[in-house]
Formats: C-alpha cells, structure tokens, sequence
C-alpha cells in the first residue's frame, strides 16, 4: 500500500470510529504510522483528505450501481446492486452519517456531491428504463413516478445511517440489512412478480 493510500485507510478507519470533528491530521499520521510532514506531503489538510475519501466513495457507486450489459437484469441483480451500494454506505459510514454538515463546511465538496448526485439520478432514470424492460419492473404510468422512486431509493441511501444510530442502531450487519430490506420494500410495489 503507498503513501497516500494508507493515509486514506487511516483516515477512514478514524472517521467511522470517532467522527471527522474528532480526528486530526496528527491522528491521521499517527494511524497511517508516517510523520505529520509527510502526510502534508500528499494532503494539504483534512479537508483535502475527506474529499479523496469522498472521490473513494464515488468510485466505488460507479462501480457497484452497473447492471449486466451481455444479459437482461434480472431480480437478483437488483437485490445485489442494494446489497453493495449498503456494503458501500457501511465502509464509508462518516460521510453519510455527516453529510449535512460536510457538504455545508465545504463549497468544493459540495458542488461536486451535487454534481455526482445529479449524474447519480440520470443513472437510475436508466436503471429503471433497463429493469422496466427486462420485465423485472413493471411500467411506471408517469416519468413523475421514477424521480419519486429515484428520490425515496435516494433517501434511504443518504440518511440510513443517521437514522439508524438515532435510533440506537449500530453500523453493523444486521443495521444494514435492515436498510437493504427497506429499500427492496420501498421497491416492492413496482416489481413485476
């Protein structure tokens, strides 16, 4: 693992764990097992460290949120495609649980959250017109009806781990399955079968 990577697991582990408030860059040196200098080195700040965390984040949406191209989806790849994108939620439990609070800290952050939210809305729309298609969704009456569904699936996404640590919930595995089976539920209604 290099430099900047182990800077951006140490940080990571420590924003799950204490919260970013908590941690400093010195925690985060200290962790990554490097000297403060040379994590200035690779980050100018904490700022510049929860933004690769958050370019981290939106990576691994690209990744996850694909369906098959040499096939038509089916059930089964929409419950994975849930399963990760809450495997993801979980890895990077501090930027959902602050996410209010980051985006409004960091005009930069923000903007970009904004732009990969907007790109992550049109990626369902096609989501929805691909499942729809393959007969797993059934036909929505009104373009109104997928951004609804967009919005609610969105939701639950963003907020899930706020809302299940005010409830006294843990970040763990049984806290996200609990999210993955709201949201199959919220997607229960426009299944086919």
């Amino acid at each position: 693992m290099n430099t900047k990577d182990k800077i951006l697991h140490a940080a990571l582990v420590l924003f799950n764990a204490q919260g970013t408030a908590a941690v400093s860059t010195n925690h985060i040196a200290e962790a990554a097992g490097i000297s403060p200098g040379n994590l200035y080195y690779h980050y100018k700040d904490k700022e510049d460290i929860i933004r690769a965390l958050f370019e981290r984040l939106f990576a691994a949406w690209d990744v996850a949120f694909g369906l098959p191209t040499d096939r038509m989806p089916t059930l089964a790849d929409v419950q994975a495609l849930v399963r990760d994108n809450f495997r993801i939620v979980s890895a990077y439990a501090f930027a959902h649980r602050e996410l209010v609070a980051l985006l409004r800290q960091d005009t930069v952050l923000h903007d970009r959250f904004i732009a990969i939210r907007s790109r992550g809305y049109e990626g369902f729309r096609e989501i929805v017109a691909v499942l729809t298609m393959s007969g797993v969704l059934k036909p929505m009456p009104a373009s109104e009806d997928a951004d609804r569904l967009a919005e609610l699936l969105w939701l639950i996404s963003e907020f899930w781990v706020s809302s299940l640590e005010v409830g006294g919930g843990s970040v763990d595995e049984a806290g996200m399955q609990r999210g993955v089976d709201l949201m199959l539920f919220a997607l229960q209604p426009y299944l086919s079968g």
